[in-house]
């Protein structure tokens, strides 16, 4: 499976590189990038399906729990309470056009056990920039974003930002109640068990990792999920504990 990165950023990067996804880099990366063509303070994430996204009857969404206490989000939402779901990316749109967001979920104060609420983040293209088509076919969406986005405190209003994420990559449709339906996931049970476990990402050290969806197969290739590459260039490089 081969992605391409040619994001045209703020300060317009003259040279378009290509980024393969398995092993990654075939061609280096411009001057002043690092991994996955992101800039110092960004992270790069590729999302691929097996055909063209149907953003008429999906969204395809990046989960993120940047908290630190090592839960990988997954699509058993109510039996876990929604456990490890704090920031999201989110593409979706209709037959014409998509568009992506940042969110935060929002967990009521009043009722803990209901669905966090979805909060659209305020962000610029300098901030959190998208590209419907990365891979010129259709079937690979890329996102470029400041790690500043994602790192509000994690449980605790007054806890410091974790440096330590884990993630999960999901095609849903969601209705007004809040619910989600599932369609696909990492994990090799698709929308169902078995989960994706999560490997920890330490957001303080660079890396272009990329992971495979497991064996499922939904009906529509559409709402399967291929690959996943998560990209992270911090500006001052530092081991985790």
């Amino acid at each position: 499976m081969v992605g391409r990165l040619s994001f045209s950023f703020l300060f317009m990067l003259a040279t378009a590189f290509i980024v393969a996804a398995c092993g990654r880099q075939v061609t280096p990366n411009p001057p002043g990038l690092g991994s996955g063509g992101a800039p110092p303070g960004y992270m790069a994430v590729f999302y691929s399906v097996e055909s063209p996204f149907n953003f008429s009857n999906y969204q395809y969404i990046v989960v993120l729990n940047t908290s630190g206490n090592g839960v990988t989000p997954s699509t058993q939402t109510v039996q876990t309470n929604w456990a490890g779901y704090y920031y999201a990316m989110v593409a979706r749109g209709n037959g014409f056009s998509s568009s992506a967001e940042a969110v935060q979920f929002r967990r009521s104060t009043v009722n803990p056990h209901t669905p966090p609420a979805w909060l659209v983040l305020g962000t610029t293209p300098t901030t959190f920039s998208y590209n419907p088509n990365a891979n010129g076919a259709g079937t690979e969406f890329s996102i470029l974003a400041q790690r500043r986005v994602f790192a509000s405190p994690g449980p605790s209003p007054t806890a410091s930002p974790s440096n330590l994420w884990t993630f999960n990559a999901f095609v849903s449709q969601a209705n007004g109640s809040g619910q989600w339906f599932f369609y696909d996931s990492l994990g090799s049970g698709g929308p169902n068990n078995p989960q994706f476990v999560s490997p920890t990402l330490c957001m303080t050290e660079p890396f272009d990792n990329t992971y495979y969806a497991n064996v499922y197969v939904p009906p529509d290739p559409t709402a399967q999920i291929t690959t996943l590459e998560i990209a992270n260039n911090p500006v001052t490089p530092t081991p985790c504990p």
